[in-house]
């Protein structure tokens, strides 16, 4: 048996019943018709569209697996930074759950990080849930890359008007951890 080429609308629809039925060989024509969308991504629309199959996946089914091949595919070339980039306009509304493929997206990327937070902290009067995330899931050697740049940011975000005393804790403690990096690289 083998699943023909279908229509993307299709997708969804298709994978969500081979997982519910556990119909193998149509799970692994999914994965397949999956990998075949990642190798021949041409447009940010084909990119978008594989992005959000392989998130619904991971949301909704559970399966980390195409968001896996997404990154391992695309993640950190300037293709990925450009489409993080627009995806991550709205980043202040974004779910939360989504964050974490596009941290790991940027690769080491950091400009796109800090440039979200610092127009996150720009227009926003406190800390939120979205940048708090960011903070404490991010590698710790992006601050190596820019210190003068992460350490205004800091002090911007201490300067918000409702900033909480545990958002100043763990900007506080962000500080200190990427003073160790800094220091350690010196060495």
């Amino acid at each position: 048996k083998k699943m023909v080429d279908i229509e993307d609308g299709l997708f969804r629809e298709i994978n969500k019943m081979a997982v519910a039925f556990k119909i193998g060989w149509l799970q692994l024509d999914c994965r397949r018709w999956i990998e075949r969308k990642l190798l021949t991504v041409k447009s940010v629309e084909d990119r978008a569209y594989v992005f959000n199959e392989s998130y619904y996946v991971l949301k909704r089914l559970g399966k980390n697996e195409y968001m896996e091949m997404f990154v391992n595919e695309l993640g950190g070339s300037a293709d990925s930074i450009m489409f993080i980039s627009d995806y991550l306009d709205d980043f202040d509304n974004l779910e939360t759950d989504i964050l974490y493929p596009l941290l790991q997206l940027t690769g080491s990327n950091y400009e796109v990080i800090h440039d979200t937070l610092t127009k996150s902290v720009a227009t926003n009067p406190g800390l939120g849930k979205n940048a708090m995330l960011v903070l404490q899931n991010v590698n710790m050697r992006c601050f190596q890359a820019d210190w003068t740049a992460w350490s205004d940011l800091f002090y911007k975000i201490s300067e918000l008007p409702e900033i909480t005393m545990p958002d100043m804790r763990i900007i506080s403690k962000l500080q200190n951890m990427a003073w160790r990096q800094l220091a350690k690289s010196d060495d």
